[in-house]
């Protein structure tokens, strides 16, 4: 897969985009070194990272490194192919590809908080504002302003949205409909008219949500689940739909097999899962991957989009006592790095506080930043990262090992001109190559990328 992008001159206008014809970059050798960086993790993160659990360290550990990182090649070169020796190449990671969310983190309404959750989170499962409720107050009428405002935000943030659900909750006006046959045409409609408007703003699309695994009467879908799914999924072949239920990590509750989903919804493309129940759940890393693992070589991807916690007496046996700050801060890291470890599972989306997850408070009364969220932020931006420096060999060549996902790149040639572009390096092999202009003043880039 090839891609183009272009790098700024800090000192210039933007580039416009080209795109370059030509082979792979050279497999480099040279490998940059990571920044030293005078960091203390979280003990919530220490405590993880030095488990005395065997399964954590002979697993998941392995596993972020084995399906999350690859190696990055780069090359600088002229535009007549000279190899530009000694340049200082310096590469950070903006943002993982694996989705880290907050179903507030659009709809926050503290500024100051907002930001808090915009520096660690970068994708939302909003909690009620997509449902269908919230944006047909009656019957024929839409008032898509909110969801408009909330979209245009992530576009404008670089955060990844899920839309959570098309087939419901109600409208109350639904109810005064007659027949289970006219509710059904009327709720088709809804979905095509939603993603209509919203294909190619929103990344993910759940059509069905507490429909089969519980049964909730404000989430019921009144045709045929397979028939449903399969007219959305032939009329919009581009978008990416799933489903979503109150599945978790206990043996009860577990996701429904890929033969039975895929044969239920055919073409679906995510199964999310709430990951919520029991409410005082301590899952062990064991369980939790022993619920992925079904899905591993499967096309469909996992989605955790309503996480959470309620506050009380410890359930599920792997750890013992009341939940505590510090406890939670434990296991929320620890479900962060499970989840990321494995490569079905695509998105940790955390829920809101509220009477059902009084163990999700990321803030306190006043404001400021609770153990969950400093262990979270700790999690993502001060262990799982990549920060890397160093030079050009004679071949204009180096390399680096990074978490996939999007890069700041900075070029300083031996000119002195300072070069900077964002670059993805997704789940692949990934190989960039740099052609600056005669004078200096202007760089393009080819990227190309290579499936495991």
């Amino acid at each position: 897969m090839r891609q183009c992008v272009c790098g700024s001159l800090k000192k210039s206008m933007v580039l416009s985009l080209l795109f370059l014809l030509f082979g792979v970059s050279i497999r480099a050798e040279n490998r940059l070194s990571e920044v030293p960086r005078d960091v203390s993790l979280h003990p919530a993160v220490s405590a993880f990272f030095h488990s005395n659990d065997r399964f954590v360290q002979d697993v998941i550990i392995p596993s972020i490194e084995r399906e999350r990182k690859h190696d990055v090649h780069i090359q600088v070169v002229s535009e007549h192919g000279v190899a530009f020796e000694r340049c200082r190449v310096f590469a950070e990671l903006q943002s993982h590809e694996f989705l880290f969310g907050h179903c507030n983190l659009a709809t926050e309404k503290s500024v100051r908080k907002r930001k808090q959750l915009n520096d660690i989170f970068h994708f939302t499962c909003p909690e009620n504002l997509t449902k269908w409720k919230n944006y047909a107050p009656r019957f024929g009428e839409y008032d898509f302003s909110k969801i408009d405002a909330m979209v245009d935000y992530c576009g404008n943030h670089g955060i990844g949205v899920e839309w959570h659900f098309l087939s419901g909750y109600h409208p109350e006006w639904l109810a005064s409909v007659g027949s289970d046959a006219e509710k059904a045409a009327i709720q088709l409609k809804n979905s095509r008219i939603v993603l209509h408007r919203y294909q190619g703003a929103v990344n993910f699309f759940q059509v069905f949500n507490e429909d089969w695994h519980t049964h909730i009467q404000r989430a019921k879908v009144y045709s045929d689940q397979t028939s449903y799914f399969s007219k959305l999924r032939q009329e919009f072949p581009d978008v990416e739909l799933g489903v979503c239920d109150c599945w978790s990590f206990n043996k009860e509750n577990r996701l429904p097999s890929v033969i039975e989903l895929t044969a239920r919804y055919p073409g679906i493309d995510f199964v999310s899962m709430h990951a919520h129940k029991p409410r005082r759940l301590w899952a062990s890393p064991k369980e939790m991957i022993d619920t992925f693992d079904q899905y591993k070589n499967s096309k469909v991807k996992i989605h955790i989009t309503e996480f959470g916690i309620i506050k009380g007496e410890i359930e599920g046996g792997y750890r013992s006592g009341q939940w505590t700050d510090a406890k939670l801060a434990e296991y929320f890291v620890q479900v962060a790095a499970t989840s990321f470890s494995h490569p079905a599972v695509r998105v940790l989306n955390l829920w809101a506080n509220y009477e059902k997850f009084t163990g999700n408070q990321l803030f306190s009364e006043g404001g400021e930043p609770t153990s969950q969220y400093e262990a979270l932020r700790s999690l993502l931006s001060d262990k799982l990262v990549t920060r890397v420096v160093g030079e050009t060999d004679h071949q204009g060549a180096c390399v680096f090992d990074g978490f996939d996902g999007q890069y700041k790149l900075s070029l300083r040639t031996e000119s002195g001109q300072n070069i900077t572009m964002d670059v993805n390096a997704g789940h692949r092999q990934t190989y960039i190559k740099i052609i600056v202009s005669e004078d200096e003043s202007t760089a393009r880039v080819v990227i190309e990328q290579e499936e495991r």
